[in-house]
């Protein structure tokens, strides 16, 4: 069942806009509906009562592996036997299968419906690999999600259902092929990415300002431009302090950033959590950069290449269940990325840090062809002042070029001391060429890359 939030998101945006008085009008309660409170009330009472969620989300598994089971690709692919032996532990059942792959879930995601096609959406994403897939999502889960969302949202900032939020997006489609837009309906004064520039910013931010708007909602590559603009070109702007809370999503989120939102929003909360957009996984970020999955949104497990959880301090690959959607199983799903174990929470799944991309392209190429981890170039401290943002940019193995857009009142020396500590990190490793830019263009999507990356093949195995 929508809630009246979710229908009216999904209209044009002119339809949409005509109904703004009224949806606002609407109390939350209301306006999110019955499957937005159920699913508040049920986190929240996981969270405070463990022993009742490990009972539940037991009892939901079950459910989903009884379902499952009836699916032609589950019900007939070698190693899903334990599907079938409904008597046996559920998680322990589940430990039994094999790891679902990127590759099988694209190829066969119509043999693995539970429920007809039509509750069903056909969903595409390629995440930050460049090698997109295809699977199906339930098409009534957007209340639900935006429980989860929510209860991160306003434990880590305060944010409240109704409280405005600057939105930074990508792709994003506006009236008139605009730049930015005042969506009343939802709340959200939406700007694109692209959009963002020093000749632009004071103009910008003064829609926030002007709007009392103390949320920022996107990419936390995009965010953290527009904060490094704020504090370069309006020194003297106030509102920068009434900014409670930066909410980044979608995209890994670099210590860096962390360092920039904390000096130049200094009273606001930041929210960051680890999702897909397969809905299989959805942890929120600890002050302390420790990630925890919600136990009813699905079960997630850190895997070593031998197949066996890791240990406290070891990498893993992340493998997860969904519990959420169900017109299309996804069991034991190898999310393509890696993850360092801290600890166990309270239902018996592991807390993770340092979430990296196995298949993605952030990574440098040597020139015997082996990969070069880019997280010891993620850099913050006093050689990141002089710069609003960086990138490398490779065409062969072996030699990169560091390309760099600087603050205007950049200095000569402290720009080359920032391209010495990076001809420093990558001593050895690549060969660094230095270029200054006036713009670094981002792409389509919105979401910035540390590396642009043309080498043919050239995709991460194991971060």
């Amino acid at each position: 069942m929508r809630s009246l939030r979710e229908k009216v998101a999904h209209l044009p945006t002119e339809q949409r806009e005509k109904l703004a008085t009224f949806v606002r009008a609407v109390p939350p309660s209301l306006r999110y509906g019955p499957v937005f409170q159920q699913s508040l009330r049920e986190l929240r009472k996981a969270r405070t009562v463990p022993s009742w969620a490990a009972a539940e989300r037991e009892h939901r598994l079950g459910q989903l592996l009884s379902s499952a089971a009836g699916t032609d690709y589950y019900g007939s692919e070698p190693g899903y036997e334990a599907l079938r032996e409904a008597g046996d532990d559920p998680l322990e059942r589940l430990s039994r299968l094999p790891v679902l792959t990127r590759g099988a879930l694209s190829k066969n995601s119509l043999r693995m419906l539970t429920v007809p096609e039509d509750r069903v959406q056909l969903t595409a994403t390629s995440g930050t690999s460049g090698d997109p897939i295809l699977f199906h999502l339930d098409r009534e889960r957007g209340a639900a999600e935006w429980a989860y969302v929510y209860d991160a949202w306003h434990r880590a900032t305060g944010y409240e259902l109704n409280d405005w939020r600057l939105f930074l997006r990508g792709a994003a489609d506006l009236p008139g092929g605009a730049n930015h837009y005042l969506q009343r309906a939802t709340g959200e004064l939406v700007l694109r990415v692209q959009a963002l520039g020093p000749e632009c910013i004071r103009e910008q931010w003064g829609w926030v300002r002007d709007r009392g708007i103390r949320y920022l909602h996107g990419y936390p590559s995009a965010l953290s431009y527009m904060a490094r603009l704020v504090e370069e070109q309006l020194p003297d702007d106030d509102w920068r302090h009434q900014i409670r809370g930066v909410l980044a999503v979608s995209e890994e989120f670099t210590p860096g950033e962390q360092e920039t939102f904390e000096r130049v929003f200094p009273n606001a909360g930041i929210s960051n959590f680890y999702g897909l957009s397969e809905r299989t996984c959805f942890a929120s970020m600890d002050r302390d950069g420790t990630f925890r999955s919600e136990p009813l949104y699905g079960i997630t497990e850190l895997l070593g290449e031998d197949g066996q959880p890791v240990e406290v301090g070891q990498r893993g690959r992340i493998v997860t269940t969904g519990l959420m959607i169900q017109g299309q199983p996804f069991l034991r799903y190898d999310t393509g990325d890696s993850a360092e174990r801290v600890g166990t929470d309270a239902w018996g799944q592991p807390t993770f840090r340092d979430i990296r991309s196995r298949r993605g392209r952030e990574a440098l190429i040597r020139a015997d062809g082996s990969l070069f981890a880019t997280t010891s170039l993620n850099v913050h401290g006093h050689q990141f002042l002089c710069i609003r943002r960086f990138r490398f940019r490779q065409d062969v193995p072996g030699k990169a070029t560091l390309r760099v857009e600087p603050t205007a009142d950049a200095a000569a020396e402290e720009l080359e001391d920032f391209y010495q500590v990076m001809r420093w990190r990558t001593e050895g490793q690549v060969e660094l060429d230095f270029e200054l830019v006036e713009n670094l263009e981002i792409p389509p999507n919105g979401k910035d890359r540390l590396v642009d990356q043309h080498i043919e093949g050239a995709t991460a195995t194991w971060a």
